[in-house]
């Protein structure tokens, strides 16, 4: 029997990383005016990985955010990161990085995903995710 690694088996938050293209989101923040002023060492993909970690993990604060990351040390090279971000650093972050490289990343990876229903992915995830409460496909 082959193994399918292509989402079996996997942890959600392995799977959205799974569809992020480094490369493109750290072009995308060079080009995007400020977004990297005054950063040594996290850039905008760093960001946008610890930002979807709080969100994948419901949490309500930096301070959260934090405690989680250092409880998942062992864990942070297969995100591609090499130290553990202070809740400094991330204040720091959220406030000096523009919003507009969020809304690129948004607007990047809403024209490379396959769109199955015409809607913003948001929209179609919300169907995947009440198709697999009811049992039904959102593809049909």
């Amino acid at each position: 029997m082959s193994k399918d690694s292509h989402f079996t088996g996997q942890p959600v938050y392995s799977q959205v990383l799974k569809l992020l293209d480094k490369e493109k989101i750290l072009q995308i923040s060079r080009e995007t005016k400020g977004s990297e002023a005054y950063v040594k060492r996290f850039d905008g993909y760093q960001h946008l990985v610890v930002m979807l970690f709080g969100i994948l993990k419901h949490f309500d604060s930096l301070r959260e955010l934090e405690i989680g990351m250092k409880a998942e040390a062992h864990k942070l090279g297969h995100l591609g990161m090499n130290y553990l971000v202070r809740r400094s650093t991330l204040a720091e972050a959220n406030i000096r990085r523009p919003q507009e490289f969020f809304a690129s990343v948004y607007a990047y990876l809403w024209r490379s995903m396959p769109n199955f229903s015409g809607q913003p992915p948001l929209q179609v995830l919300r169907g995947r995710l009440t198709s697999l409460k009811t049992g039904r496909s959102c593809f049909t």
